[in-house]
């Protein structure tokens, strides 16, 4: 059977993975593979060739813009209208439908509540060393102190939300640990009734009270299938939620993600949701789409194999048709600002993607006059810089990875987590630096064509030494 889609033919992988129906399915997807294309592929399937009502397909994803996008694409295959959600407009829809009134509250009020609790102490330097025995002899180590406490809370949110496991983490944590967390309660605690005071309600809680509600009252929605993207980076609140529609429509469910792309650790997002989905939705029929349009042969053998090296991830081998002898090119300067015009004018491509590990790496080697907008002033082309983290999903023709030496804050990020967070961390790395190198593939794997890392051969980072240990064939050496 030949499905078309957008003006495209699916492959043999995509079209089994659209046309599989009356079966949980898991669509493991490498990068590049067409996810968006066999998403809309399956919906035009079931819509055309199955007769489901395109009302009852209830379609997620991660992030408005990637919603959006994959409604556009909907509207353009189907010509029908159908809304694509995120899980939070999906919760939000949900309470309105149980006329709840709320309002939403402001994203820095955990931040701010912490902030008053601690300036309204009587004797905050005595509270500080009693309670977390320690001496914050600098402000700076106080204030990364309250923001590990907010960070906790979100994370533990995210995970557990009940108040009532807080007693559990209690009861397993270590004495030292526990004045420490005790506070954190407290402070979760006030977070909860300043909410409910003033009838606020966050984005975690439209979550769990979109599952309480669906759980006690049904939902009213007849949903047939179920399709989500970007499993990897979803939480366990957001799964329960699922769970709970799943268990009062008996829909199908389909989820779609690759494993080497999870980055969202830091905010409560759990691979092992994905990992774990046949067990938790079983019986379950696991797909791959492992043709990649994108990246070369030769670029994606050298980023599977890099982020391979972490025993988690799942083993796939992906292929594509095009091939570029040595897709990646190190370029080595001496001086990070001046070197880097010299950088763009090696590179001459009319659409380049600047990738670095943070938000401001971007003015460490480009002049500020020639930044606006995070787009850079350069010969009239289509420069500009994203955080690796904004740019999942996207592709470009050319890209620049920056950022790559060896030090705390760069790429592999050393900066360890504050040990009280492993308490509420979805799961401990079993390898070193597993969420960093799955960044890198990310980065990596953005290109249509090259990848150009920009290197200071005196200080670089390990993922680049390993990199050139490893794959020297792939690579093109420029000093610059």
């Amino acid at each position: 059977m030949n499905i078309t889609v957008l003006g495209n033919t699916l492959d043999k992988e995509q079209t089994i993975a659209a046309t599989t129906n009356n079966e949980n399915t898991m669509i493991i997807a490498g990068a590049g593979s067409g996810k968006s294309l066999t998403m809309v592929g399956k919906i035009k399937y079931l819509v055309q060739e199955k007769h489901i009502p395109l009302n009852n397909i209830l379609c997620i994803t991660f992030t408005n813009d990637a919603a959006l996008s994959l409604q556009k694409k909907i509207k353009k295959e189907l010509n029908l209208d159908n809304k694509v959600y995120t899980f939070h407009k999906l919760a939000l829809e949900i309470i309105k439908s149980h006329h709840i009134k709320y309002t939403i509250a402001e994203d820095n009020l955990l931040d701010y509540l912490i902030e008053e609790i601690f300036s309204s102490l009587s004797n905050p330097t005595y509270f500080r060393r009693y309670f977390f025995n320690k001496n914050f002899e600098t402000s700076i180590a106080f204030q990364n102190y309250k923001k590990t406490i907010a960070r906790f809370i979100r994370l533990y949110i995210s995970t557990y939300y009940d108040i009532t496991k807080f007693n559990e983490i209690l009861s397993k944590a270590s004495k030292k640990d526990i004045p420490y967390l005790l506070i954190i309660k407290k402070i979760y605690e006030m977070y909860l009734i300043e909410k409910q005071s003033q009838n606020l309600i966050d984005f975690d809680d439209m979550i769990f009270l979109a599952t309480k509600l669906v759980k006690e009252k049904g939902i009213n929605k007849n949903y047939q299938y179920i399709i989500i993207d970007e499993y990897q980076d979803t939480s366990t609140v957001r799964e329960n939620l699922v769970k709970e529609i799943v268990n009062k429509t008996h829909a199908y469910i389909t989820v779609v993600g690759d494993d080497f792309q999870s980055i969202y650790r830091f905010s409560g997002c759990d691979l092992n949701n994905f990992l774990d989905f046949p067990h938790n939705f079983k019986p379950v029929k696991k797909l791959y789409l492992t043709s990649t349009y994108r990246n070369s042969q030769e670029l994606i053998n050298v980023a599977g194999s890099f982020v391979m090296e972490n025993p988690r991830q799942i083993k796939k081998t992906l292929t594509s048709k095009k091939s570029i002898t040595k897709p990646l090119t190190f370029l080595y300067y001496k001086n990070e600002k001046k070197d880097f015009l010299k950088a763009l004018a090696y590179i001459n491509s009319s659409n380049l993607m600047i990738l670095g590990r943070n938000n401001l790496d971007i003015y460490n080697v480009c002049y500020p006059n020639l930044i606006k907008d995070n787009h850079i002033t350069y010969n009239n082309t289509n420069t500009y810089y994203k955080t690796i983290h904004k740019s999942k999903g996207l592709e470009e023709d050319n890209i620049l990875i920056i950022n790559l030496t060896n030090d705390p804050n760069s790429l592999p990020s050393k900066i360890k987590d504050e040990k009280i967070l492993k308490y509420v961390l979805a799961h401990k790395d079993i390898y070193p630096h597993e969420e960093e190198r799955r960044l890198f593939y990310v980065a990596l794997t953005r290109t249509k064509n090259c990848c150009y890392l920009y290197i200071n051969k005196k200080n670089s980072s390990i993922f680049v030494e390993e990199l050139k240990k490893k794959y020297s064939k792939y690579i093109n050496f420029i000093n610059l």
